[in-house]
């Protein structure tokens, strides 16, 4: 979600945001990529380092919205934790609500000389609208000289030292005080069973347990992003080179981590987002994670008071779009989601977890429902026509 904000700055920053909003004003869209260097704020390192610093910055940012393995000044031996970051930078440029692509413009806040020829940096995306400077976000990252450029890599090692680790099969937890060994366990578990199911190989987790959301930007170097402000609970992921490294900020007051979620980011490791069917994907969550803090019997509890409330529902009508059979402020469980939670459950059971595959790479929703309709006949003889009975006599077999 895209909006305005309304924020104070200190008088030095003040500064920094008024030069940046005139320098906004006079920019083309050519020069949308290029970092914008404020003249009047002293950069204590010598104009040829920072004019490295900023030509690498550039090309960094350039190629953000390419696949994260592809940049070529990232650091490779940080690729998995930079994924997780360069995640949160793409779009970054964007405002939606008011159609440009280019709003959101990068600008260099600080540069510090770290020793080793290693800098400190930290950059922000602002835009300028209606009279007010816009933040839309701020990063602060690590950069290393090589060979006549900068890389560039989180502070997530930096800002974790002292951290204790505790190792359970392939999972490495780092924390600062205490780490709750049943959620762990768990964690460990629920992973090897989408293993399992995905016939993976279980790869090095890195799982940085957090006290919240806060503190996972924070050790990431995500200063301030106004999609997250008010945000307690959450985390972020990245996958690369066989290596998953993830920050967790709670998901519940009751869990660390999120069933839901960490099913989606599995899947996501084996099949592109390009093939995956959204209702199946997301019926297999409620079924294996539960959706919104509630369990999966939770969540069937909740169907099965709305068939009852609704004993003439046509379940195909019902299917299309996203109708909802529960919803809890903002938090919405779809019709079409359950049922196939309910199709999986029952195609698992009988058959394995290989037909649900290919249901689950059936392609992304089409209005017609054509591709869904067509795996699931060839993968349980479900036609359109018999699809409202037999999603009955699903409801109806499941136990209260």
């Amino acid at each position: 979600m895209l909006m305005t904000a309304n924020f104070k700055l200190n008088p030095m920053k003040q500064i920094t945001w008024l030069l940046f909003a005139l320098l906004m004003v006079c920019s083309s869209f050519s020069h949308a990529q290029s970092v914008t260097v404020p003249k009047e704020v002293r950069f204590l390192v010598d104009s040829a380092t920072k004019q490295q610093l900023v030509e690498s910055l550039n090309q960094f940012l350039a190629q953000k919205e390419s696949p994260n393995k592809a940049d070529q000044y990232v650091l490779p031996a940080d690729l998995p934790a930079m994924s997780a970051l360069l995640d949160e930078l793409k779009g970054m440029d964007k405002n939606i609500k008011l159609k440009d692509d280019h709003f959101y413009k990068p600008v260099l806040e600080n540069l510090v000389d770290a020793g080793n020829r290693r800098l400190v940096v930290q950059f922000a995306y602002l835009g300028y609208a209606d009279g007010a400077s816009v933040l839309r976000a701020s990063f602060r990252l690590m950069a290393v000289e090589e060979n006549g450029s900068y890389r560039f890599y989180t502070m997530l090692r930096q800002n974790t030292l002292g951290w204790k680790l505790k190792k359970i099969d392939f999972c490495s937890f780092y924390y600062r005080d205490s780490l709750n060994m049943s959620e762990a366990r768990a964690y460990v578990d629920f992973l090897a069973s989408c293993n399992k199911r995905l016939n993976v190989k279980a790869e090095p987790v890195l799982y940085y347990s957090c006290a919240d959301y806060p503190e996972v930007l924070q050790l990431l170097g995500i200063d301030y992003k106004l999609d997250y402000s008010g945000i307690r609970y959450d985390g972020l992921i990245g996958h690369e080179n066989n290596q998953t490294v993830t920050l967790i900020g709670g998901y519940t007051d009751k869990s660390r981590f999120d069933r839901h979620d960490l099913w989606h980011d599995r899947l996501r490791m084996v099949l592109s987002t390009d093939k995956i069917n959204r209702p199946v994907d997301e019926g297999c969550a409620y079924l294996y994670g539960g959706s919104w803090g509630k369990t999966w019997p939770e969540v069937l509890a909740l169907f099965k008071k709305y068939a009852a409330d609704h004993p003439d529902a046509d379940w195909l009508k019902l299917y299309s779009g996203y109708n909802n059979f529960y919803q809890e402020d903002y938090k919405t469980f779809v019709i079409a989601y359950f049922i196939n939670a309910l199709i999986v459950q029952k195609t698992e059971k009988e058959k394995g977890f290989a037909p649900v595959m290919e249901l689950l790479s059936c392609g992304k929703r089409q209005a017609d429902e054509d591709n869904y309709f067509k795996a699931l006949e060839k993968v349980n003889g479900i036609t359109k026509a018999d699809f409202n009975k037999t999603v009955w006599e699903l409801v109806k077999n499941e136990p209260n």
